[in-house]
């Protein structure tokens, strides 16, 4: 289901603390005010082109009484003498349908929509900082026509994860993240039957884990869960769900054991997972991507590793190694997979 580029924010999902974000670029700082004045300036114009459009409609539509008028007189004339009637109420009828600029039409809006929303969903893809702040733009502008639409709340939330990526000022990101599980949330409480809904809530979740408490975290590590398996249940072959769950279950299974009696001193038990619990997760995520997903090898390798199997990790170690094109192909993975290759180049 999803395209390469979509899967560049889920590998950076953070859970109980320990998963980092990824893919985080020097760039340039993103300023809510820039969306605020280009919104008001798409308004201003947007209002100057509806009153010059009900001007000309008017006119012409003014035109085209007068010129009716003249003709139902001559055709009444006509019938008169020729003895037929002519009923020249559908004529006037008609025409106003023709010049109908009535804003009920859920059908042409529908069809707007959908256009709009394919075109921003490429752009949030895209990997460009300038096509993020574009869909924020432009989802906004959509906002305001089409009101507590949770297909637009939900790609609200993306956008705003994916511009903290692009950030490395703290409270930038911690701005973005913030905004973005408030549009996750409102989209939750209008419709709680989409997978990717409940996908990008879980991932904006799991990407603040840097800005809140031990316990907090904790707390969002459950909630996580909850939702990841929410979006599962509902598009069981989307392999960066997979992967995420993966993801969650390794960290799990790898807490020390004075984190899990932190996690049970507040929950009143310790979260559940083991590495092969994971490795069947990562394996599932390997088996419906169409492409070659570096990170996802390199978590089957250390899961592998984890379980004695060395000479099996090795190899995976060494898939994620040849992967070029890879989604999650960043130094930070690329050090690691090298880290791991010279640590068991024995079991080669």
């Amino acid at each position: 289901m999803p395209a390469v580029n979509n899967l560049n924010a889920f590998l950076g999902a953070a859970v109980l603390g320990v998963i980092g974000a990824a893919g985080m670029f020097l760039v340039e700082q993103y300023r809510q005010n820039r969306v605020r004045h280009a919104m008001a300036q798409d308004l201003a114009r947007l209002d100057q082109e509806l009153s010059q459009v009900r001007r000309e409609l008017n006119q012409l539509l003014s035109k085209k009484t007068r010129k009716t008028k003249g003709r139902n007189s001559s055709n009444r004339a006509n019938s008169v003498a020729s003895g037929t009637t002519i009923d020249d109420s559908n004529v006037e009828s008609s025409d106003m349908e023709y010049f109908d600029v009535s804003d009920d039409e859920p059908d042409l809006g529908l069809m707007d929509l959908e256009q709009a929303l394919n075109i921003i969903d490429v752009k949030l893809d895209s990997g460009s900082l300038h096509d993020l702040q574009d869909s924020l733009i432009e989802l906004g502008d959509l906002g305001i026509e089409y009101p507590g639409n949770p297909e637009l709340l939900w790609r609200l939330g993306k956008a705003h994860q994916k511009i903290s990526e692009k950030s490395n000022v703290p409270s930038i990101i911690e701005e973005h993240i913030s905004k973005g599980i408030q549009a996750c949330s409102q989209a939750l409480k209008l419709k709680d039957d989409s997978a990717n809904i409940h996908k990008w809530y879980a991932i904006l979740i799991g990407s603040r884990s840097d800005f809140v408490s031990l316990q907090e975290k904790i707390s969002d590590g459950h909630i996580f869960k909850k939702h990841v398996d929410a979006a599962l249940a509902l598009c069981p072959t989307d392999p960066s769900l997979h992967h995420m769950l993966g993801r969650f279950d390794f960290e799990v299974a790898s807490l020390k054991w004075y984190e899990r009696k932190v996690a049970a001193a507040l929950f009143g038990e310790p979260p559940n997972s083991t590495i092969p619990e994971a490795l069947e997760h990562f394996m599932e995520a390997e088996r419906l991507s169409n492409f070659d997903w570096k990170e996802n090898k390199l978590m089957i390798a250390k899961c592998k590793i984890a379980c004695g199997d060395y000479k099996e990790g090795v190899d995976w170690l060494q898939k994620a190694s040849n992967c070029r094109e890879g989604v999650a192909a960043d130094d930070k993975v690329d050090a690691e997979v090298e880290e791991l290759l010279k640590k068991y180049n024995s079991y080669r």
